[in-house]
């Protein structure tokens, strides 16, 4: 008799040498950079359908980018882009451009959703498990899953009860047509200020649950004539542009930061904005409540800035709702407020951001196991720590792109992946020089020493100073756990040469 065919988790794993794990612009560049050192045995892991990460996934109406493009890509992958702050589909064709340009579709596979990455001591190897059954081994691994993979939905009682569609910003069912409906958006924050105006003049009525008001600025957005969209690409032309929105957007840091005399000097530049909101504020909105509401009793940047012009003046229009006494419980059909009012309502949209490094139970996307059979989860539960943001000690030859402490506040998050990935893919060719060096594993001293340091500078910011809750603090109210103390150019300068001394060599 043949023998019965063996299952995927019984078939052995595949080996690869490097196994990057998703698809957004980080991973993408960690190929790219590996591909450049001509390390070509790599293979990237999306747990969606399709390629693209963020880009891909977050497709709700209005969604764009609040950085300009300028700065907002790839300092070395030029593209064509339309206007000064690009759209989701913009966003998503320069996704798919990148892609295309390096070939990395045959590197990919999509549908797969990584349930754990365990260390292998005596062989110096990573196992990845899937949950399709799939398995991997590899030498080194790249966690490139972002920190806006876990859509934060808050438990509103009566949920499950209602009648209607009812999903999260960061998933929108795109099969639901929102025409003519009556929709509720729960949340204020980046997402649900540019679902509003997108939607605004196409339902028949939307209420916007509001949360805490939130630092609103005007934008400068415009489109680009053709020819300047070429103009743009060119190499002289586009890196002075890319360096001159980098220094604007690095100088501002400062306002972040509490220094005596500058925040003397940036004061009255805070006094500007707030004028600027009250004036926007008076023009649109009429309900002296609710002017109040929306005007900020917190440190500028506390929480994520909003980059908008169609936001309040959306908020102003009559078929506009926002209801800011609290959500009691969601009904059948609709959404009962704290004071007692019955909305009645067809969609419902969670516009409630991401847990990002918020709530370290969901901040890793699946289970990592390092030397001796620690387990990253559970520790960073206990204590968030990392060496650079990008390794951790007791995990070797793990990577993490977008780790602990490395997000911006302030300026392109794309700045700190290319910092990231560089320094990466450096480790990985110094490990792959000495063939008498199997892995590397960060030394415990200097990773101390590295988040004494960062705790002390993220003293002297807003985030850490903040009385407001913000996603990026830990429980939202702690320890500011995503974003970096540093400008830009301090984290590119103190990333850019790898450096082997700083670890533990496993031979």
């Amino acid at each position: 008799m043949p023998s019965p065919a063996l299952t995927r988790s019984q078939q052995s794993p595949e080996y690869v040498e490097t196994l990057i794990i998703g698809t957004g612009f980080s991973g993408l560049l960690a190929a790219v950079r590996l591909q450049k050192k001509k390390f070509n045995d790599f293979l990237l892991l999306e747990r969606s359908p399709e390629l693209g990460g963020t880009w891909q996934i977050n497709s709700y109406p209005g969604a764009e980018v609040d950085v300009p493009t300028g700065l907002y890509s790839i300092s070395f992958i030029p593209f064509p882009f339309r206007k000064t702050f690009s759209p989701q589909s913009e966003l998503l064709e320069y996704t798919n451009h990148i892609i295309e340009k390096f070939g990395l579709r045959k590197h990919a596979r999509t549908n797969q959703t990584v349930s754990s990455v365990s260390y292998d001591e005596s062989n110096y190897l990573w196992h990845i498990e899937t949950e399709s059954g799939d398995r991997y081994t590899a030498r080194f691994v790249i966690d490139a899953s972002g920190v806006l993979a876990n859509p934060h939905i808050p438990h509103i009682p009566g949920a499950a009860s209602f009648n209607g569609p009812i999903f999260h910003a960061g998933h929108w069912d795109h099969t639901v047509d929102y025409a003519g409906k009556r929709v509720g958006v729960i949340g204020s924050g980046c997402s649900g200020a540019q679902i509003v105006p997108a939607m605004a003049d196409k339902v028949s009525r939307l209420t916007l649950f509001m949360g805490r008001a939130q630092w609103i600025l005007p934008r400068t957005d415009r489109q680009f004539s053709a020819i300047e969209r070429y103009l743009r690409t060119l190499p002289g032309i586009r890196h002075l542009i890319r360096l001159a929105i980098f220094i604007f957007y690095d100088i501002r840091f400062v306002a972040f930061r509490h220094y005596p005399l500058i925040s003397a000097i940036t004061a009255p530049v805070k006094r500007g904005y707030l004028k600027k909101l009250k004036k926007q504020l008076e023009t649109y909105i009429d309900d002296d409540r609710l002017r109040a509401h929306m005007t900020p009793d917190y440190a500028f940047g506390s929480r994520r800035l909003i980059l908008s012009n169609q936001y309040v003046p959306a908020l102003g229009r009559d078929n506009v709702d926002v209801e800011i006494g609290g959500i009691e419980c969601i009904t059948p059909t609709g959404i009962r407020t704290k004071d007692g009012k019955d909305i009645a309502l067809d969609i419902i949209v969670y516009a409630t951001g991401y847990y990002a490094y918020s709530d370290m139970k969901r901040a890793l996307t699946f289970q990592v196991y390092g030397l001796g059979g620690r387990n990253l989860n559970s520790e960073w539960e206990q204590e968030i720590v990392s060496y650079k943001g990008m390794t951790v000690s007791g995990y070797p030859n793990y990577f993490k792109v977008n780790g602990p402490n490395t997000g911006s506040g302030h300026s392109s998050q794309i700045s700190y992946m290319e910092a990231a990935t560089g320094y990466i893919v450096q480790a990985i060719a110094a490990v792959k020089r000495d063939p008498g060096i199997r892995a590397i594993d960060a030394r415990a001293d200097l990773q101390a020493a590295y988040v004494a340091n960062m705790r002390a500078k993220m003293q002297k910011t807003v985030w850490q100073n903040a009385t407001c809750s913000a996603f990026y603090r830990r429980n939202m109210t702690e320890e500011v756990t995503s974003l970096s103390p540093e400008p830009v150019t301090e984290f590119i300068f103190s990333r850019k040469w790898f450096r082997l001394s700083d670890y533990h060599l496993l031979k």
